[in-house]
């Protein structure tokens, strides 16, 4: 996946464009190689005082339902697995490079969030159903439904007058974002991402759904990875749950859904355990703030 001469053009212009923190960066090495411990998850980790401790209140909260208390970094990556531990820095670490304070009419950053949290859980449970094709880890598909929209976000903040005119234009002509985007722009924030990703590297299960859950046809492999995540980022919006008011929701193809691994008459369920298990993401929400 290439980035167009435009975009970026345009984003190289943006002075301080956050780089991904270095333990998160080395963390998603570590957690890919087989010589890896627990104590070299803990110890890279445990470096960062005020991210350890926020992963101890993710661990110990009732999402993660740990059946007694986990009071050591150590301890938490034992009982949760990399996986979950490398999906609470990358979240916890972007959360706090573009914070949720930033609110207008037309984008809230809080509401932004709160989308990609849903997005996030939604994809878990769509990639835990039984599916014909290769199994997806569902703590990838959580952590690529978090950042899927990471591109929204930076254009808020560093294209804010772009951005602005997209929105506008979607809700005058009740069109998705990511058209309106295309039509008034030239670009889309799938483009601010890809080119952002790249820069820090990210794994194919975490940038393909980033930047084509709008355009899962285009992935490679059967792009199950961007299949999911779109099917999840359409969920939300039919639950009235995103950061832009006015505009029209993306559409679900048939095609998606059976790529996804999806069956249209599972979407019920899946709602319904979204719904009984957001209560228990309180702490996410917490932490945004």
């Amino acid at each position: 996946m290439s980035v167009s001469p435009q975009i970026r053009e345009k984003i190289e212009r943006i002075s301080n464009l956050p780089t991904l923190p270095q333990i998160a960066s080395r963390l998603l090495m570590l957690v890919n190689e087989p010589s890896t411990s627990a104590a070299d998850v803990a110890g890279l980790v445990g470096q960062d005082v005020s991210l350890s401790a926020k992963i101890l209140r993710l661990a110990n909260s009732a999402y993660y339902g740990a059946p007694r208390e986990i009071a050591s970094i150590q301890s938490a990556v034992v009982r949760l697995g990399f996986k979950v531990i490398n999906t609470m820095v990358i979240s916890l670490t972007v959360f706090d490079m573009f914070p949720s304070g930033r609110h207008s009419a037309r984008f809230d950053r809080r509401a932004f969030w709160r989308h990609c949290i849903y997005c996030g859980l939604l994809s878990k449970l769509i990639a835990q159903q039984d599916r014909p094709a290769a199994s997806i880890d569902p703590e990838e598909a959580f952590c690529a439904g978090l950042l899927h929209d990471i591109g929204k976000i930076v254009m808020d903040q560093y294209l804010h007058d772009d951005f602005l005119t997209s929105i506008e234009y979607a809700q005058r002509n009740s069109l998705p974002c990511f058209a309106a985007e295309n039509e008034t722009l030239g670009y889309t924030h799938t483009d601010v991402a890809q080119w952002l990703i790249t820069r820090w590297e990210l794994p194919d299960s975490l940038s393909e759904p980033i930047v084509l859950h709008h355009t899962p046809d285009k992935a490679a492999s059967g792009g199950v990875h961007a299949a999911i995540c779109h099917c999840a980022d359409v969920l939300c919006y039919d639950a009235e749950i995103s950061a832009e008011t006015g505009s029209a929701p993306p559409l679900l193809s048939p095609q998606v859904l059976e790529r996804a691994g999806l069956r249209a008459d599972v979407i019920p369920t899946i709602k319904k355990r979204c719904v009984e298990q957001i209560a228990a993401m309180d702490t996410f929400f917490e932490l945004l703030r």
